[in-house]
């Protein structure tokens, strides 16, 4: 999202939206749907239940709730993609303008239906659904958000302000319904609005098409999307969303939004999840480079990690454990997790409030993780200190029943740090985020610290993620702060089942400062079946040098015989 200097910014860009309000002259390289190659890992027969058994709005929430499908390979089933109003000059890496950030109202075309110009954000055919709509500029101004579906020429859903429908509806509820923050207007940034997230699934048969119709005069100034949606493999038999959906499924929606809301409200100690069956309790007091490890000698899958730390945080003394202490989990003899505890739990390298559907923290230092990690023979936990202080706590990890097949995939984490990246003035720079060959697994998730010393906004840069070789990004963005689900570069803090702000201190500032982001995904996951690469953007307003630390969550099938080793 492009967010200029101060309320001079916000003037200027109704200037330039005289010239842009329309779909730009030569569109973009928009992907066409392809249909998914067969992974190298992936299950050797294909289960034919999903065509037996109809995707609807009522099992793809039963599906969002249920952290365990995270963990069952679904590549063969379906593949994710992605539209969004990025600037249509960025055409290729070795092409100038592939940091361009007039990343708002562009569109696939525009065109006229009943006397009206409607532009079209999305127009893509069956079977699939809709799994994340984030919406931002100006949503609760007066204009018009229009939903087609299988063909017909009436919408099934139509608001006089996309707000309505994206962060705000309440037909669907919270928080599957939700802005990031309550404000509306930032004194810093004159005008700003929060971003706008849909985690309701809207589900298709044959078609849906998506358009946005503006204000008579121009009152809206500029609109930014961004849309992640399934596509089934054919013959996949969906029930397509409609206007009495809303009715049909009120129960299922209220239900889903209650279990969401009642975990996210739970107190992080008393917080229970399906599957647990035994817990495994260890005492540890850590000198410098020691580390104590939790075995796991059958069959199964870790349900739940409690880590609580011990001692006083004068002087930082519980924030430096959580950046000194390393969580590192094997499974059946591969290392899959190494990670520094706070970034793992959710809070960077300090304590701080933070929680979302897959994990929990609290500034007294205790640290909860609820991803579902299946084995098949055994698994190990283990605490490493990497500091210069002892490191004193306990460590709970619950485990259960898992019966590992074909689908079955070992959860990752990975974690990189990057210090003193020099930035430059106005000028965006890629870095990698992950990069993995030869393995068939799905994406789920990823948090990012931001440390600069300078003032001013940091996050212009857009992710460019690619799936399977693709030579243009298959999710090509519209700004940092818009992948993490807010907008206008806001500090406030937020805490939301699938994005976080629990710190916010390097946004919009005049000191500089740290900023930590989260996006987890669920019905967004990503499946890949043989490469996956994520670069992030670096794009900001002074330039100077930046900090950034980052953790990635992914899943993946066990490699065969050849295959490559991921890079990370």
């Amino acid at each position: 999202m492009d967010k200029k200097i101060g309320s001079v910014r916000y003037v200027l860009l109704i200037c330039l939206l005289g010239s842009v309000t329309a779909v730009n002259a030569q569109p973009a390289p928009v992907k066409t749907q392809q249909a998914p190659v067969k992974a190298q890992q992936a299950p050797a027969k294909k289960q034919q239940a999903s065509a037996k058994m109809p995707v609807t709005v009522k099992s793809l929430l039963e599906e969002l709730t249920d952290r365990a499908r995270l963990a069952e390979y679904a590549g063969d089933r379906w593949s994710l993609h992605h539209v969004s109003s990025y600037d249509r000059h960025s055409v290729a890496k070795d092409q100038e303008g592939w940091f361009a950030n007039n990343d708002w109202d562009n569109y696939l075309r525009k065109e006229a239906h009943n006397g009206r110009e409607e532009y079209v954000l999305l127009d893509t055919d069956g079977p699939g659904v809709i799994t994340r709509f984030w919406a931002a500029g100006h949503p609760n101004q007066k204009a018009h958000l229009r939903f087609y579906m299988d063909g017909q020429e009436r919408p099934f859903w139509d608001a006089d302000h996309t707000g309505a429908l994206i962060g705000h509806n309440t037909s669907i509820g919270t928080p599957l319904s939700q802005r990031s923050v309550e404000q509306d207007s930032l004194h810093i940034n004159e005008g700003a609005q929060p971003g706008h997230n849909l985690y309701a699934p809207i589900p298709f048969a044959h078609h849906i098409k998506i358009t946005y119709e503006k204000a008579p005069g121009g009152a809206d100034a500029g609109f930014w999307y961004n849309i992640d949606y399934r596509i089934y493999q054919p013959g996949t038999s969906v029930e397509s969303f409609s206007a009495r959906s809303t009715t049909r499924y009120a129960a299922e929606f209220l239900k889903t939004n209650r279990v969401l809301q009642a975990f996210m409200d739970k107190p992080l100690l008393a917080a229970v999840v399906p599957g647990e069956k035994t817990m495994t309790n260890l005492s540890f007091s850590l000198e410098p480079g020691a580390e104590k490890t939790v075995p796991f000698e059958q069959a199964g899958a870790i349900r739940k990690i409690l880590l609580s730390l011990e001692g006083s945080n004068v002087k930082g003394a519980l924030d430096d454990a959580a950046r000194d202490l390393w969580l590192q989990i094997d499974f059946d003899g591969i290392n899959c997790v190494d990670a520094p505890v706070g970034f793992f739990f959710g809070s960077g390298d300090q304590l701080l409030t933070a929680k979302d559907w897959y994990s929990k923290s609290d500034t007294l230092g205790n640290m909860a993780a609820y991803w579902v990690m299946p084995y098949r023979h055994s698994a190990s936990v283990r605490l490493v200190n990497k500091g210069s202080e002892k490191i004193t706590g306990s460590l709970h990890v619950s485990a259960g029943v898992w019966v590992w097949n074909s689908r079955s995939q070992y959860f990752h984490a990975g974690f990189r740090r990057m210090d003193h990246f020099m930035t430059q003035k106005y000028t965006g720079q890629d870095f990698t985020y992950l990069d993995l060959h030869g393995k068939a697994g799905t994406y789920v998730g990823d948090r990012l610290q931001v440390y600069k010393p300078v003032g001013g906004w940091w996050g212009e840069g857009d992710e460019k993620i690619y799936i399977d070789g693709s030579h243009f990004p298959d999710d090509f963005g519209t700004g940092s702060e818009d992948y993490y689900g807010y907008a206008w570069g806001h500090p406030e803090t937020f805490t939301h089942i699938f994005n976080a702000q629990p710190l916010g201190n390097a946004n919009l500032s005049d000191r500089g400062g740290t900023t930590v982001d989260s996006r987890l995904r669920g019905l967004d996951a990503i499946p890949f079946h043989h490469d996956f690469h994520f670069d992030m953007e670096s794009w900001n307003w002074h330039g100077g040098p930046v900090n950034f630390d980052w953790i990635c969550f992914w899943y993946e099938l066990p490699a065969t015989e050849g295959a490559a080793s991921a890079s990370r």
